[in-house]
C-alpha cells in the first residue's frame, strides 16, 4: 500500500514507517513510487545517504525514457513535500529536501529562488553560490525562463534587508538577469510598485528608491517609478539633491506631455529650493512652472486625462515663492475641483457608495456622541504630530468618538506610540491603496473627518477628494487644498484677512481666538554655546532654523542688512536636509552683495532631536523670521523659549503665522508690515538690550495666560466648533 505523503511528512516518519515502505518494495517491487516515498522518508529521519540510495535504485535499474518519467514524478513528489515543511515552518527540512531537488533539476529556477531565501532565512551563507548558479542558467537560456515573479521579488527583497541603499553587485547581476522578461509584466509592476508602497510609508526610503529603479528600468515611461524615486531622494537630502535634480531633467527630456512636465518642473523646483543649489534657476523653473499650471487649468483638452489627478497636491509651491493669493489660490482651487472630477471618472463605484451613505438621515447631536476621524501621514515625530496631541488628547472621549487614522507607519517613533498607547484600536494604522483607507473611513461612518496634512500629502487630498465623511474640514498642517469637497477651513482672526473668503472654496471657519492651542514643549539640553561658537558674550546674535523652502533669496537680503547695522552681531543660520556646504554655497554670493563677511555667519548642523533644537534656540537674542512662508512650528518653540522674533506679515496664511501667534502671546513688538520694518524691527532689537528684556519676560508671563498655551481650552473651542458645523448640516437636511 502507498501511504498519503502530505499525511505522513506532517510530522518526521518514524522508523516503523520506513519499515512499512521497505515491506511494500519487497511486496511490490514495480510500484516505483514506493522508492520515492522511502528516500523521502529517510530523507527526513536524517538518514541522507540511504535515502540517495532508494532513490536511485529504480532509476538506473531501467531504461532512459523510463527513467526520464520517473525523475519528474520523484521531483514532483520532493516538490510537495518541501511546500509542506515551507506551511509548517520546518524550514530546515524544506532546505535539505531541495537541494536534492537541485541535484536532480539544477536548471529549476523557483526551486534555486527558494533555496535562496531559504538559506537567508535560516542565515546560511551559501546564497551567492546558488545566485551565481542561477545567473548561469539565466544566460545560457534561449526560451524565457518560467518562474514566478512574486517570489523573485520576494527574494530580492529578503536579499536587500541588510543594505538598502547600496546593494551589492551580486544582486543587482541577478536583477540584470532576469529584466529581459519582465519587461511589460503587469504583475511585476504592481509588485514593484506595492513594494516600493511600503518601504515608502515605512520610512525605508532606500529600499523604496532600490525597488522604483527596478520598475523603471522595466517600464521608463511611468510616472509612478520615476517621482518615486525623485522624491525618496528629496527626502533623504544633502548629497541626494543633485541625482534628484538629474533624474528630474531626464524625466523633463524624455516627456513632452504637458502634465508630465508640470511633474518634472514640480521636482526639480523642489530640489533647486530644498537644495538651495542655485536661487536664479529656482526661480526661473517656478515661473515655468506656475505657467504649466495656468495653461492646465485653462484647458479643454489636458484637463480632461486621467493623469490630471496625479497633481492633486500639486501649487503648494506658490506660498514659498511669493504672496498673491488673491491669483495663486484661484489657480489651486481650479486644479483642486479638476482632479476631483477625474477621481470621480475614475471611481465612480466607489463614489456611489459614499454618496449612498451620507445621503442617508443623520443623527441629531443628542443621539449618539459626535465621530470625528482625524486623518494624516504624521501622528509621529513630526511638526504635525506635535502639535495636533493636545487637542487630541484633551477631547471628551464622552461626548466625542474620536478615531484617527495614520498613513505613515513608523513603530520605533515614541510619539507614534503615544497616538498608539492613547487611542488603542481607535489609532488606525492603514496603509495604500488609498481607496482602502477611504472605506474604511466609510465603514466607520464618521461624521467629521479632519485632514491635518493638505497639500503635503496626496494621499490626504485624495481622501479628501472621494468625500467619505458628510463633513470635511482642514486644519493645522498647511494651507487650504480647494476641493469643492472640503466644507471648511479652520482659522483665526489674525491668520487669514477679512477679505480671505474671497478666494477660498472652503468655509473659513474662525475660531475666538486662535487656530492652534498648546501645553508647550519638552525641552533638552543645549549643545552649543557662544564659546563653542567662537562669538563674545557682548555679541549680538540672530538666528534663523528653516526648511530649503523657505530662504528666499529677497528676505535672506533684509536679514542682512539687519546684521551690517547692528555692530558685533553674528547670523546663526540652520537648514533641514540641506548640508553644511550648500548652505554656506548658498549665503557667500549673497553676503558678498550686502558687503558681509562671512565671518558673520555660523552654519549649524541639523540637531539630532526636536529637544535639543529647542534648547538651542536659548542661544538667539533675536529669531529673524521667513517670508513669505513664515515659521509656525518653529515660530511656536521660539515663542516658548522667550527669544523675540521679527516677522513680516503678508496676505496669505503662509505669511501670517508669526502674526496670529505673536498677537495671542500679546507681543507685537517685531511685526513688520513691509521690507522696511523689517529691517527696522530687526536693527532696533538688535541695539536695545532693553527692549529685548521686556518681550522676553512678556513671553515668559505669557505661558500661564495665553491661549495659546492652553491646549485643554483649545480643544474645548474645537469641539464647540465641530458641534456648530454638526447643527448647521443636521439643520440644511430638513
Amino acid at each position: 500500500m502507498t501511504t498519503n505523503l502530505n499525511t505522513q511528512i506532517s510530522a518526521i516518519p518514524s522508523l516503523l514507517t520506513i519499515q512499512e515502505y521497505e515491506q511494500n518494495i519487497t511486496e511490490n517491487p514495480q510500484d516505483v513510487t514506493n522508492y520515492w516515498y522511502l528516500g523521502l522518508a529517510l530523507l527526513l529521519a536524517g538518514r541522507e545517504e540511504e535515502a540517495q540510495i532508494a532513490w536511485m535504485t529504480p532509476l538506473l535499474e531501467f531504461g532512459e525514457e523510463e527513467s526520464e518519467q520517473w525523475l519528474l514524478q520523484l521531483t514532483e513528489i520532493l516538490f510537495n513535500a518541501a511546500q509542506q515543511q515551507e506551511t509548517d515552518s520546518q524550514c530546515q527540512l524544506a532546505w535539505v529536501i531541495r537541494q536534492h531537488i537541485r541535484e536532480f533539476v539544477p536548471g529549476d529556477i523557483n526551486n534555486l529562488l527558494k533555496i535562496i531565501e531559504l538559506n537567508i532565512d535560516l542565515k546560511i551563507e551559501d546564497w551567492e553560490t546558488t545566485i551565481n548558479q542561477l545567473i548561469a542558467i539565466i544566460s545560457e537560456l534561449i526560451e524565457p525562463p518560467i518562474f514566478d515573479e512574486k517570489l523573485l521579488v520576494q527574494v530580492i527583497e529578503k536579499l536587500l534587508r541588510p543594505n538598502p541603499v547600496n546593494p551589492p553587485a551580486l544582486i543587482d547581476k541577478l536583477v540584470e538577469a532576469f529584466i529581459p522578461y519582465l519587461i511589460n509584466s503587469a504583475t511585476i509592476i504592481q509588485l514593484l510598485i506595492d513594494k516600493a508602497d511600503s518601504y515608502y510609508f515605512c520610512f525605508n526610503l532606500g529600499m523604496s528608491i532600490y525597488f522604483c529603479k527596478i520598475g523603471f528600468r522595466l517600464e521608463p515611461d511611468s510616472l509612478y517609478f520615476t517621482v518615486k524615486i525623485i522624491t525618496n531622494l528629496q527626502l533623504l537630502g544633502g548629497d541626494y539633491y543633485q541625482e534628484s535634480i538629474d533624474w528630474a531633467n531626464k524625466y523633463l527630456a524624455a516627456s513632452p506631455e504637458p502634465i508630465k512636465q508640470i511633474h518634472g518642473t514640480h521636482y526639480l523646483l523642489a530640489a533647486f529650493l530644498e537644495s538651495l543649489e542655485n536661487p536664479e534657476k529656482a526661480l526661473q523653473t517656478y515661473q515655468k512652472y506656475k505657467q504649466l499650471l495656468c495653461d492646465l487649468v485653462s484647458s479643454e483638452t489636458e484637463s480632461k486625462s486621467l493623469l490630471t489627478n496625479t497633481l492633486l497636491a500639486f501649487g503648494h509651491f506658490f506660498l514659498y515663492m511669493e504672496d498673491n493669493p488673491h491669483e495663486n489660490r484661484l489657480i489651486r482651487n481650479r486644479l483642486a475641483t479638476l482632479c476631483q472630477k477625474m477621481i470621480w471618472k475614475e471611481f465612480p463605484e466607489k463614489i456611489s457608495i459614499y454618496q449612498q451613505r451620507l445621503n442617508t438621515p443623520r443623527p441629531a447631536l443628542s443621539a449618539r456622541p459626535l465621530r470625528i476621524g482625524y486623518v494624516s501621514e504624521c501622528f509621529r515625530s513630526h511638526s504635525v504630530g506635535y502639535l495636533a496631541w493636545w487637542l487630541l488628547k484633551y477631547h471628551n472621549r464622552q461626548e466625542f468618538d474620536i478615531h484617527l487614522y495614520s498613513l505613515r507607519e513608523n513603530i520605533y517613533d515614541r510619539q507614534q506610540q503615544a497616538y498608539q498607547n492613547e487611542f488603542g484600536d481607535h489609532f488606525h494604522q492603514l496603509c495604500p491603496p488609498i481607496v482602502t483607507i477611504a472605506d474604511k473611513i466609510n465603514e466607520d461612518e464618521i461624521d467629521i473627518l479632519v485632514d491635518l496634512d493638505s497639500l503635503t500629502s496626496y494621499s490626504n487630498c485624495f481622501i479628501l477628494a472621494l468625500k467619505t465623511a458628510p463633513i470635511q474640514v482642514s486644519w493645522l498642517g498647511y494651507d487650504a487644498t480647494g476641493f469643492p469637497t472640503v466644507d471648511y477651513f479652520i482659522a483665526d482672526n489674525y491668520v487669514l484677512p477679512a477679505s480671505a473668503q474671497d478666494y477660498y472654496t472652503e468655509k473659513i471657519w474662525r475660531l475666538p481666538q486662535n487656530y492652534i492651542g498648546i501645553d508647550g514643549f519638552t525641552v533638552g539640553t543645549p549643545t552649543i554655546s557662544r564659546e563653542s561658537l567662537d562669538i563674545p558674550n557682548d555679541g549680538i546674535i540672530y538666528f534663523s532654523s528653516q526648511t530649503g523652502l523657505k530662504r528666499n533669496p529677497d528676505n535672506i537680503r533684509l536679514q542682512m542688512q539687519i546684521i551690517k547695522q547692528v555692530p558685533n552681531s553674528y547670523f546663526l543660520l540652520k537648514s533641514f536636509r540641506s548640508n553644511h556646504e550648500d548652505m554656506q554655497n548658498f549665503i557667500a554670493p549673497l553676503a558678498e552683495a550686502e558687503g558681509l563677511d562671512l565671518e558673520c555667519f555660523r552654519f549649524l548642523p541639523t540637531a539630532p532631536t526636536e529637544m535639543e533644537h529647542r534648547a538651542n534656540l536659548a542661544i538667539a537674542d533675536i529669531v529673524l523670521d521667513t517670508y513669505p512662508y513664515n515659521g509656525a512650528t518653529t515660530t511656536l518653540e521660539t515663542l516658548w523659549m522667550g527669544v523675540p522674533i521679527v516677522t513680516k506679515v503678508g496676505e496669505q496664511f503662509a505669511a501670517r503665522n508669526s502674526y496670529t501667534m505673536m498677537m495671542n502671546v500679546g507681543v507685537t513688538e517685531g511685526l513688520a508690515w513691509s521690507d522696511e520694518e523689517y529691517v527696522e524691527w530687526g536693527v532696533k532689537l538688535g541695539k536695545d538690550e532693553k527692549l529685548r528684556q521686556e518681550i522676553v519676560w512678556k513671553l515668559r508671563k505669557s505661558r500661564q495666560t495665553s491661549p495659546l498655551w492652553n491646549g485643554q481650552k483649545f480643544a474645548r473651542e474645537m469641539e464647540n466648533a465641530y458641534q456648530q458645523m454638526w447643527q448647521k448640516y443636521i439643520d440644511s437636511k430638513k
